[in-house]
């Protein structure tokens, strides 16, 4: 498969061994720059074969509309996603959010293609480099999001343009290549905080790379200051992309997050001020960290499956004997990554917090992708039928991984986001308030609105993650300094109940929340929705669920999405609440129709995953409606997952009370039969804590 590089730059005589042994300054080829070509463009087919038509989970509806519009999405504003997002939106074809989809999908396929010549530089075997580079374009999660509308592909293209100039910066020590690092790695800044993790091993990697080469006749800091002065230079005006975001917001776009148009706004939209509270919201300790680390190995291990994820381990080792320097940057930089989010997120072990965690993860399969490359080179190295081995254990590693995430990872068909924000938009009464509790439910529908002009009369409050309108420019002083310019969730009823009490303008919520209002009000289920009924106001007798339109495929196999399986659990337990309500208003057997809401209930966890804040929450609804005896059930269950949930230890408490105090109770034996637990995927697999 040929051989590879000395670790040394100017060294004479290579190191022992077929691994790592080019020349100093030897430039591409033009086969090498084909094979790399090859792998992006096969493994773009693949992307666009399982590209999603439409907005998915996540922030793919924000993403898809900051980049229509253009506007301004959640900090740090992402301007130069932004940006070029906006030229992929004025393509001829698709739906915008297709559109810019299909840039996550293209970037995908640059991050594999230099990944490819990364490989060939350190090995000069294009087969090897080529069969790793498709094993990661397969990889779980790096496909996952090459087919959506994120930041993630991107944000590993400008990392991996950074590594592989580093590389023949090393060999060539060409200032050029240096200056063109430095300008990529202000870019990249601009996508994603990784870049700030990833700073100090770039900069050791120079240092140390300056140090190994340096004329001992010169004076070491003198000679290189100029060129570090330059790159520093180059790296700030790269981030000069970020005055995007107060020109546009003094345009108001539809999308206007923070809304950063002035200096201090602007700071804080950058700092990411808004998610300070994330650093100190959960305790902290060694335990709960090594648990969080085990959980990126749980996903480390889901990527690729055992066989291409231990050999690309085994990879690694090989790198590191032969090429120092470049190997520490690779690793370091990706533990630093993983330790870094670990860090500062401290995310709970539950589905949601596991789901949003799993990306940050992609740079660390990258760097697997590498040591396997280098793997395969050294066994390919070994003769003919070793080169012939190689080649069919690369092929495996590649199939391997392909056929494991393909049906998951095929978002084809998918319009789960889509039609959930429709469905909800065309219930709602005309001029209606609509707040959500969910990024699927505000973001689809600012998606339809801004990009169909679908139900303009709708006010999306919490498009923003936090509380914004017109409509709260009469808000009282008092409440106003109370709240702030970008309230916290805690204060979400009195914004709303202050709503409810000064305009006669219909609200919705997405999920039931007590409001201090002036006059008693109540909430009942509208569909997908809770009406928030005034006084002098009936509900409606709209048969919601004849109104909604699904795509047909989409109700039969979620295939593991997490928005999907939201979806279905939030269906399952309106309908439970509804059935509830009809108890409690003694329309027919209530025996029967606890049983009926149970089912449903169940049907709801059986959809999601029995996760604790899930089962938490199963039990409140159970106690809302004095089901205690379940109600103590699920608090105990959620408990035994994980025991240092504080509100479901508070809400076993109060359950247990009025147990005693021999209130509605329910005999546990009517509880339907639950089907034994599955064995979760590693994504949503529960530490003990």
């Amino acid at each position: 498969m040929g051989s590879a590089v000395q670790d040394m730059p100017g060294a004479t005589a290579p190191p022992p061994g077929p691994l790592l042994t080019i020349h100093p300054g030897r430039s591409f080829r033009p086969a090498d720059y084909l094979t790399a070509l090859c792998a992006a463009g096969l493994s773009f087919c693949l992307y666009l074969r399982t590209l999603a038509p439409s907005i998915t989970g996540e922030d793919s509806g924000e993403f898809a509309t900051a980049a229509f519009l253009p506007g301004i999405p959640h900090p740090p504003g992402y301007p130069l996603y932004c940006l070029l997002g906006h030229v992929f939106t004025r393509l001829p074809f698709g739906e915008p959010a297709w559109r810019v989809n299909l840039m996550s999908a293209m970037f995908a396929a640059g991050a594999v293609c230099l990944l490819v010549l990364t490989l060939i530089f350190l090995t000069r075997s294009r087969t090897a480099a080529l069969l790793g580079s498709l094993a990661f374009a397969c990889s779980r999660e790096f496909w996952a999001q090459a087919v959506i509308a994120e930041v993630y592909t991107m944000n590993l293209f400008f990392a991996a343009a950074c590594f592989l100039l580093l590389l023949v910066w090393s060999e060539r020590r060409s200032n050029v290549t240096l200056y063109l690092f430095a300008f990529l790695f202000g870019l990249g800044l601009s996508l994603h905080n990784t870049f700030l993790l990833i700073l100090p091993p770039c900069v050791l990697f120079v240092i140390a790379c300056d140090w190994r080469a340096r004329d001992t006749a010169a004076p070491f800091w003198g000679a290189r200051a100029r060129t570090w002065l330059l790159c520093c230079l180059l790296a700030v005006t790269a981030l000069g992309v970020y005055a995007y975001l107060p020109i546009r917001s003094r345009a108001n776009p539809m999308l206007d997050w923070g809304n950063p148009e002035t200096l201090s706004n602007l700071y804080r939209h950058i700092r990411r001020i808004q998610y300070d509270f994330m650093f100190s919201q959960y305790p902290r300790d060694l335990e709960r960290f090594l648990g969080q680390l085990a959980a990126y190995g749980r996903f480390w291990w889901q990527q690729f499956g055992p066989a291409p994820g231990i050999l690309g381990a085994l990879g690694l080792v090989v790198l590191l004997r032969r090429r120092l320097l470049f190997g520490l940057l690779l690793l370091s930089s990706a533990l630093l990554i993983i330790a870094g989010f670990c860090f500062w997120q401290n995310f709970e072990q539950t589905r949601e917090w596991l789901w949003v965690m799993r990306v940050f993860g992609i740079p660390a399969y990258y760097v697997t992708a590498v040591g396997l490359g280098c793997l395969l080179a050294v066994l390919g190295d070994r003769g003919k039928i070793a080169r012939i081995f190689a080649v069919f254990l690369g092929l495996l590693c590649v199939a391997l991984p392909l056929v494991r995430n393909f049906s998951q990872n095929d978002k084809s068909e998918y319009y789960w986001t889509r039609d959930y924000g429709a469905n909800i938009l065309v219930s709602l009464e005309k001029d209606a308030i609509f707040v959500s509790d969910s990024d699927h439910a505000s973001f689809s529908i600012l998606y339809l609105q801004a990009v169909y002009g679908m139900r303009p009369d709708v006010e999306n409050l919490r498009k923003y993650g936090y509380l914004e309108s017109g409509l709260f420019e009469n808000l009282p002083e008092a409440l106003r300094a109370k709240t702030g310019p970008f309230p916290p969730r805690r204060y979400d009823p009195e914004l709303i109940a202050w709503l409810v009490d000064t305009t006669d303008r219909p609200v919705y919520l997405s999920s039931p929340m007590t409001l201090p209002t002036e006059k008693p009000v109540r909430l009942v289920p509208a569909g997908l929705t809770f009406r928030v009924l005034r006084p002098d106001e009936s509900p409606s007798t709209y048969d919601y669920w004849s109104l909604y339109c699904w795509h047909a495929p989409i109700m039969e196999n979620t295939r593991g999405d997490y928005t999907a399986d939201t979806i279905l659990y939030e269906l399952e337990m309106t309908r439970a609440h509804e059935i509830l309500i009809q108890a409690g208003q003694g329309e027919g057997n209530r025996e029967r129709l606890h049983s009926d809401a149970l089912v449903r209930m169940e049907a709801a966890l059986q959809a999601y995953g029995r996760d604790p804040v899930m089962l938490n929450n199963v039990g409140v609804l159970c106690a809302r409606y004095g089901l205690h005896t379940h109600a103590v059930a699920y608090f105990k269950e959620a408990l035994e997952i994980m025991p240092h949930l504080a509100e479901a230890q508070r809400n076993l408490n109060k359950a247990r009370e009025r147990l005693e105090a021999g209130k509605k109770k329910l005999p546990v034996s009517s509880l339907p039969e639950r089907r034994p637990k599955p064995n979760p995927e590693p994504l949503i697999l529960l530490s003990q804590a």
